[in-house]
């Protein structure tokens, strides 16, 4: 003979009511008063490393010799980060980020600051969805290939560092992508050249 339902249905609901409350007490509630740590603004020394200023127009040319004019956007903003172990601690830090608009249809080009790390600034650029770590004046990590210095059309450039863009998580080696820039602290962008071997280079 079966045993009945209803007694097995009521132990069942006795049990999980008693283990509601240890469940609810061992989870992470929100803090109601967290510990802000701010990192402050981003020294002015660090945003020069970005010579793009808002508002102004700067140039790259193809290969092929078509001129390009992108227009600079460029703004910070406080951002913050909570609920670091288990909300005890919000931390408030500042992000410059400049974007480069094209007057033809290709991807824009950008470069973002944080000063989130207390230890090293967070440097990147982007061609499209492709990202490149750039070294900043504090970094002593991941330090990417130096240049040193390269000529273009008889024009020499110094301090160029060279980056490799992150291709291998985002496309197949057919499809044409940004390989490697190239870049400077005063100018900014010297080259960038495509897995094709398209180039985009400075005009001025």
């Amino acid at each position: 003979m079966r045993a009945p339902i209803q007694p097995i249905l009521n132990s069942f609901n006795i049990i999980r009511l008693c283990i509601l409350p240890f469940v609810l007490f061992s989870a992470c509630s929100p803090c109601a008063d967290p510990i802000l740590i701010d990192r402050g603004k981003i020294a002015d020394t660090a945003l020069k490393m970005v010579p793009y200023q808002n508002g102004k127009t700067y140039r790259l040319q193809h290969s092929a010799g078509l001129v390009i004019s992108f227009t600079a956007t460029r703004q910070s903003r406080e951002e913050y980060l909570e609920c670091e172990e288990c909300c005890k601690y919000r931390y408030k830090y500042e992000v410059d980020e400049t974007t480069l608009t094209p007057d033809y249809p290709i991807f824009n080009l950008g470069f973002q600051i944080s000063n989130f790390d207390s230890t090293r600034l967070s440097f990147s650029g982007n061609a499209g969805y492709y990202n490149f770590h750039i070294p900043s004046l504090a970094d002593g990590l991941n330090i990417p290939e130096f240049a040193g210095s390269m000529v273009l059309d008889g024009r020499e450039f110094y301090d160029v560092y060279r980056m490799k863009s992150d291709y291998g998580y985002l496309s197949r080696k057919d499809t044409i992508y940004p390989d490697s820039l190239y870049y400077s602290y005063g100018l900014g962008i010297i080259q960038l050249k495509m897995s094709n071997g398209e180039r985009y280079s400075i005009y001025e």
